[in-house]
């Protein structure tokens, strides 16, 4: 299974005890997707996503597509074959792109709000 993009906390660390109420797909990537005991229901994962994707940037609608369409994917794989752990990984790569472009976002903001507040005459 793939790692997790650089820059995204650990699953245990306590920054998800805030973050998850505003990254939840980071969160659910961490603690599910990430999970290799969760049970990979993808039928409520492809709900999911396709619920995201009706509120996400317009740039970022093509990457739910890509997972959504990997999430069906691998529901059509085999769950012992050689290919399921590929095809989960393949899930994974957008998941992890959009988490990348969400914490490149979230990093900006946080610069540009610290920018702000030190400004003179703020």
């Amino acid at each position: 299974m793939k790692d997790l993009p650089p820059g995204l906390p650990p699953a245990h660390s306590r920054k998800w005890h805030n973050r998850r109420w505003w990254d939840q797909l980071g969160y659910l990537r961490v603690r599910s997707l990430g999970n290799p005991h969760w049970s990979r229901d993808m039928p409520w994962l492809i709900t999911w996503l396709r619920r995201e994707r009706s509120t996400a940037l317009p740039t970022d609608q093509g990457l739910y597509d890509e997972a959504i369409a990997a999430a069906q994917n691998y529901a059509r794989t085999p769950r012992r074959s050689p290919e399921a752990e590929r095809a989960w990984d393949r899930l994974l790569e957008p998941v992890d792109e959009l988490l990348t472009r969400r914490q490149t976002r979230h990093l900006a903001a946080t610069r540009e709000a610290r920018t702000e507040q030190d400004a003179p005459g703020s």
